[in-house]
């Protein structure tokens, strides 16, 4: 059970994006930044998202999310 590389889906250099209904979503995850070496200063608990291109699934947060993704 490794990490889970997770990227933004991008077309055409445009992120492909779509809105998951609520009564579709059964458990909310844990995201790791994956930014290298060094946090760039410019990235802020408000872009984040936005910013970081790449991140790390924590499949061991609980034992749900672990059995999930086993």
């Amino acid at each position: 059970h490794g990490p889970y590389k997770l990227s933004q889906s991008l077309h055409g250099g445009k992120k492909v994006a779509s809105v998951v209904p609520e009564v579709n979503i059964v458990h909310s995850v844990h995201l790791i930044l994956n930014f290298g070496a060094i946090i760039p200063r410019e990235w802020t608990s408000d872009t984040v998202l936005d910013d970081c291109h790449t991140f790390w699934l924590n499949s061991y947060l609980d034992g749900y999310t672990f059995c999930i993704f086993k």
